[in-house]
């Protein structure tokens, strides 16, 4: 009986054209001839996402279907609206005789298909099992991503209805803001955009209006990527949602407001993430807010320091740096250069039960297990240097500032490391030596900087190169110079490197994910006595890499030779290094 129903299970894979002819006679022969099961066969070449289609479709009695290759059809799509077809996951694809074909990952919902068959207007609706991923994927290929084509069929405002402004709005519509913002399609809308988001793997989402549009668009692996506009006249309905599930003031236009959202997404491997929302007013008032998301993927916090991307020079210096017992240690970089989550990974790393850890932040972006974690209040005078006053009353061992950011904070910072405390903190400089002529700039002691200061990892995040598409090539002689300016040396003939392409797997981007490359400097005497002096920032890099420091380009090249990114990556993030120090190809 085993036997028979596996064989029902290859037949079922082979008609729907899951796996080829030449596979299924392959896979029938391994099993009469090895005298294997099935389910052996099948779990090693088979993609398991596949197998488990066949399987439910063996289970349930309907046909399943693979919709990677389904052409869109322009008479079968339009029997189903946009906003129909993404808020129920369905795709349609064939049209016959009446009858529509249409691709759910739930066929046993009959209410669903009796509604389809309705808004259709068709005889009969025959259903076919496919995977949601795929279902979701293709409804965006047949009918334009999400949130423009939900909003555009959901809710239509009246034809000519344009406000003395030049601008369509929900005013001139007689509609109540707060109203429409509670709209189904409205509400089905912003979800769908967060899942979309958080699916694509972007960092963050940017709701922008303008005179004649709405944009929204997602920092996907750092870069902004336009996404699909919904109409003008719903931007504010669209802002209203995302601020009622903020928790914030919706009336409220005239003054920045913040405000945070939790989630957990069904849809998306069951993720819990947390959304960050800030929300400002434009010049003109009649255009609204501009809205921007953080997303906030917990799964970024489990990082250890192994996983950041750190060569095993680098890594040895982060130990030695997190492991003293006081002292000031910077993460220094421009905003979305990874550096929180650097400093998240070191108090991973010094986390145990015989040590109490503070962190003080604004805001608190992640929830760590076993830390005290206090968030700074600026309307109750709560700063960074109020919180670190009582902190240290506390009893901590190991203390994290969320950001230095002016002479109060970055005086009790260096207070709270005399008294026996390592503080890590995060600085806004271009490179690792500036930070130390920042803190002087602040009016800090030069002789409390060159005492307190242990050491300071500025960092950027790289794009990864698609590994399913890259192309490896040997670069030439004047890439090379390039890229190193005085620096180059002799290239090795038999260097090969990355160069992005672009495929399905990455959208077309040629890049997928983000590595980290890194600048460290333990402080020593020589740049000590340097500090004492007031030496200027290019003298202190100077000496830093005379001293062994890998500047950020030299840490790229490390990541372009081994693989990771392209050398338009690196030289896009990274400033040519001016000395001249030797070879470093």
């Amino acid at each position: 009986m085993q036997n028979a129903l596996d064989k029902s299970l290859i037949q079922v894979m082979r008609d729907a054209k899951l796996i080829s002819e030449n596979e299924h006679q392959r896979m029938l022969e391994e099993i009469e001839e090895a005298g294997v099961s099935m389910e052996e066969v099948l779990s090693k070449q088979v993609n398991p996402k596949v197998l488990e289609l066949a399987k439910k479709s063996l289970e349930y009695g309907v046909g399943c279907i693979q919709l990677e290759d389904i052409v869109s059809e322009p008479e079968t799509v339009e029997k189903i609206p946009a906003s129909f077809a993404y808020r129920n996951k369905i795709v349609p694809i064939r049209l016959e005789d009446d009858t529509l074909t249409v691709a759910m990952a739930d066929v046993l919902d009959v209410m669903l298909i009796d509604e389809i068959r309705l808004v259709a207007e068709c005889d009969s609706v025959e259903p076919v099992l496919a995977d949601e991923t795929d279902i979701e994927e293709t409804i965006i290929r047949f009918y334009g991503k999400t949130i423009g084509a939900i909003l555009s069929e959901g809710i239509k405002g009246p034809v000519g209805a344009v406000s003395t402004a030049g601008r369509e709005t929900i005013e001139d519509y007689g509609i109540d803001e707060k109203d429409l913002s509670q709209d189904p399609t409205v509400i089905n809308a912003v979800d769908q955009m967060i899942i979309d988001a958080t699916r694509m793997g972007a960092s963050d989402i940017h709701i922008e209006p303008f005179p004649n549009e709405v944009k929204i668009r997602f920092r996907i692996d750092g870069i902004l990527e336009d996404q699909p506009q919904p109409p003008p006249h719903l931007q504010a309905a669209i802002t209203s949602r995302v601020k009622i599930m903020a928790g914030m003031n919706v009336a409220e236009r005239r003054r920045p407001q913040d405000g945070k959202i939790s989630r957990q997404l069904a849809s998306v491997g069951n993720r819990h993430i947390d959304l960050r929302v800030s929300t400002v007013p434009t010049v003109a008032t009649y255009l609204g807010e501009s809205v921007v998301l953080r997303i906030l993927d917990r799964r970024s916090i489990e990082l250890g320091l192994a996983e950041l991307g750190l060569m095993d020079a680098h890594l040895e210096m982060f130990y030695r740096m997190i492991r003293k017992p006081h002292g000031i240690i910077l993460a220094t970089g421009p905003t979305g250069s990874g550096k929180t989550t650097t400093l998240y990974a070191c108090l991973k790393e010094i986390n145990t039960p015989e040590v109490k850890i503070i962190t003080i932040e604004d805001p608190v972006e992640y929830e760590l297990e076993g830390v005290n974690q206090i968030q700074v209040n600026p309307n109750i005078d709560f700063t960074f240097a109020d919180g670190l006053r009582h902190i240290l009353r506390q009893d901590p061992d190991k203390v994290l500032v969320g950001e230095i950011r002016d002479y109060e904070t970055a005086e009790m910072a260096i207070h709270t490391s005399l008294t026996g405390h390592i503080v890590f903190s995060t600085l806004h400089t271009n490179d690792a030596p500036s930070a130390i002529t920042r803190l002087i700039d602040m009016n800090i002691e030069p002789y409390l900087v060159a005492s307190t200061l242990e050491g300071i990892i500025a960092q950027r995040l790289a794009r990864r190169v698609c590994k399913h598409c890259c192309e490896m090539y040997h670069p030439d002689s004047r890439e090379v110079q390039d890229f190193f300016g005085k620096q180059a040396g002799e290239l090795d003939p038999n260097l090969m490197i990355p160069r992005a392409v672009g495929c399905k797997e990455c959208r077309e981007r040629g890049y997928r994910g983000r590595v980290g490359i890194f600048e460290v400097i333990l402080m020593t005497e020589r740049l000590r006595d340097m500090t004492l002096e007031r030496a200027s920032a290019s003298h202190i890099r100077r000496v830093a890499m005379q001293l062994g420091m890998k500047t950020l380009r030299e840490d790229g090249w490390k990541k372009i030779v081994d693989g990771y990114t392209t050398m338009e990556e690196i030289v896009r993030l990274t400033q040519e290094d001016e000395f001249d120090v030797g070879e470093v190809v």
